[in-house]
């Protein structure tokens, strides 16, 4: 993860105003490092098992006309919100099984997420939260608040103990050499006071690879639905001893995002 190749960016899309936030995230970051961009959107469509053969054949010719439509919407409500070249995909699976399975193709994936609590958070809420839960590359997590057109000016990076946050300071730095953003190392200090302090546009933290509970529900998932500032999680491995440290080390911060 120390040099990254970002040929590829995959943004997943439910026409909400998070994801056209997270559209212009993807695009901006396309455009700065030559990478491809393609727009994912998932909607599963199938048919009851009460359904009979006659009535299977009719959703499945709806179903042809609704994703002809589907594919035209998504290409003009990407064209809305990025002037970056994009292709287009659609997905009959449920979105979090659809956006991991598509990620294996990427080098960096983007999705929006509305960030609250309660019934208005549990399509693109739970689903980010899935997706950070399984992923193996670098995730963005963008709110419909964001601000992204500055998205890469001020890039703070963070590491909670005992993850160093080396490989994630080094990969940071790596793609601020390719798009000319700043860096700044703030590892291990709370979140909130830093990215106030360093005017930060953008977080990169370290997430540890595989993820542990006490990081997700200490760290990962809180900075998914309150986090002031999109926030990029960069895998960074951790051996057994370390992944044992890390469930210690969280649950005893239990550090506030």
């Amino acid at each position: 993860m120390s040099n990254p190749e970002i040929r590829s960016i995959l943004v997943a899309v439910d026409f909400s105003d998070a994801a056209a936030r997270a559209v212009g995230a993807a695009g901006l970051l396309a455009s700065k490092c030559g990478a491809t961009l393609t727009l994912l959107h998932a909607e599963p469509v199938e048919a009851p098992l009460y359904f009979t053969h006659e009535q299977v054949e009719a959703l499945e010719r709806q179903s042809e006309q609704h994703r002809a439509q589907c594919t035209a919407f998504l290409g003009r409500f990407g064209r809305q919100h990025t002037s970056a070249p994009f292709s287009t995909m659609l997905d009959g699976r449920a979105p979090a099984d659809a956006i991991l399975d598509r990620a294996a193709a990427a080098d960096v994936v983007v999705m929006g997420t509305h960030g609250r609590r309660g019934p208005s958070r549990w399509w693109l809420g739970s689903v980010a939260e899935r997706v950070l839960r399984h992923i193996d590359r670098p995730l963005l997590i963008v709110k419909a608040t964001d601000r992204v057109d500055q998205l890469l000016d001020r890039v703070l990076v963070h590491a909670a103990a005992p993850l160093t946050g080396d490989a994630t300071l080094a990969w940071a730095r790596a793609l601020a050499a390719r798009t000319g953003s700043a860096v700044v190392d703030g590892r291990f200090v709370p979140i909130e006071a830093s990215v106030a302090r360093h005017a930060a546009t953008m977080l990169v933290t370290a997430a540890p690879v595989p993820h542990h509970h006490a990081w997700l529900a200490n760290i990962g998932e809180p900075l998914v639905r309150f986090a002031t500032i999109p926030t990029l999680f960069v895998p960074e491995p951790a051996g057994a001893a370390a992944g044992a440290a890390v469930a210690r080390e969280t649950r005893a911060q239990g550090e506030k995002v």
